[in-house]
């Protein structure tokens, strides 16, 4: 079975209108195709805007999740470019991932009344946290249960190749904790490729992933921003996305729906 997870990163800390034109465009889109989703809340981003986010606590075809308080890294990532360049992001320590996640859990609770189960990783990582044994203890002490943290390939950058397909973290220790990748690009990374202004490039790229994961029957979590609108208001990369979905009839779900079927089976 073919299976699309849409999941936005709504990051855009300290610009609060970015965040809200976001949300004022992706509702009424998802409502149209009667679509779910899953938004992956910045802890701090909630607190700036929370007014604007507590229509979509009761909306059923919103899942929310987090995406840690102020975007610590969960490891660090030693990214190498097309260009051979490399640069390092570091990741923060056990200590100071179990306090940013922990105070994300406690916002999301407090001014949402939401109790998250599912996790973004900052910037994405190679292998995910399959080398992380430490951080999972970590992330499965303050109830997280399905992570989305394997978002880059072998040299830490993009894309990562639809092979990786969800798998548990059972041989950490943690068999209750499904891994949920993120393949092809990130959507800046792909933008920042074609050019901002490309957006028919951009459409065009990634209807060709989705024509593929219907033909192999694969499940892609597609990664998209809240600041990454920039020339595309309107959303017409999901638009288009969401309507060649449906004529493949691939199924559309949330990150913590597919996580639940993959739990129940």
């Amino acid at each position: 079975m073919a299976v699309l997870l849409i999941g936005y990163d709504v990051e855009a800390d300290g610009a609060p209108q970015v965040t809200r034109g976001f949300l004022e465009a992706v509702r009424p889109l998802h409502q149209e195709f009667e679509a779910p989703c899953t938004l992956f809340l910045l802890g701090r981003v909630v607190e700036q805007n929370t007014d604007s986010l507590l229509p979509f606590v009761e909306d059923p075809l919103f899942d929310l999740q987090q995406h840690t308080y102020s975007h610590k890294l969960l490891k660090t990532v030693c990214m190498e470019d097309d260009a051979g360049q490399i640069t390092v992001y570091q990741g923060a320590s056990v200590q100071e991932i179990d306090e940013d996640v922990g105070r994300a859990q406690s916002v999301l609770k407090e001014l949402l009344g939401v109790n998250p189960i599912g996790i973004c990783g900052p910037y994405g990582y190679y292998r995910g946290l399959s080398d992380r044994p430490d951080v999972l203890e970590v992330l499965h002490h303050h109830g997280i249960r399905f992570l989305r943290t394997y978002s880059r390939n072998e040299k830490d950058f993009q894309p990562t190749s639809f092979s990786v397909q969800p798998f548990w973290y059972a041989p950490q220790g943690f068999p209750d904790m499904l891994e949920i990748p993120v393949q092809g690009y990130q959507d800046l990374y792909l933008r920042n490729t074609l050019g901002w202004n490309r957006t028919d490039l951009y459409i065009q790229r990634i209807l060709r992933h989705l024509d593929a994961v219907a033909e192999r029957n694969l499940v892609w979590s597609y990664c998209q921003h809240d600041h990454s609108n920039r020339g595309d208001e309107e959303m017409s990369i999901v638009r288009a996305l969401l309507a060649r979905a449906r004529e493949l009839g691939i199924q559309i779900m949330s990150h913590r729906e597919f996580y639940e079927t993959q739990k129940a089976s």
